[in-house]
């Protein structure tokens, strides 16, 4: 397939300006030239090396973001998890301490009763005692 041509010949224009150029001018021209195009290249790279830059801190900003609301929700998850186990745990020290409570009561009650026992036990002996002191058969 043939090249196609440009409309205007901007080629032929400058195969005629290099051409009608001396050796000293053709070199200088094209040396320039690479300059420019250099230059080009350079401030495509910054201009790249830019938007990266920027895009790479938008990235990060992001992931700052997204880290702390990840770690927000997994906070709530596990206060709630915790919380169920907290509530557990109460709830079996809670009937803990009744068992407890119950059994020192009925030590309580044991001993009132024992207590009281001894205490009649002690009238009567006292009573059996006083009365065989005065007794006209004494």
């Amino acid at each position: 397939m043939a090249p196609k041509k440009k409309k205007g010949g901007k080629k032929s224009g400058k195969k005629s300006k290099l051409a009608k150029m001396t050796e000293e001018e053709r070199i200088l021209y094209l040396e320039q030239k690479m300059l420019a195009e250099e230059e080009m290249k350079k401030k495509k790279e910054d201009m790249l090396t830019q938007f990266l830059k920027d895009k790479l801190a938008k990235e990060e900003k992001n992931t700052r973001f997204n880290a702390n609301k990840l770690n927000n929700q997994w906070r709530t998850i596990m206060r709630t998890a915790k919380s169920k186990q907290l509530k557990k745990d109460i709830e079996v020290l809670s009937q803990t301490f009744e068992r407890v409570v119950d059994r020192k009561d009925s030590v309580i009650k044991s001993l009132a009763k024992d207590l009281a026992e001894a205490e009649r036990s002690e009238e009567r002996r006292v009573g059996k005692e006083c009365r065989s002191r005065w007794s006209p058969y004494h």
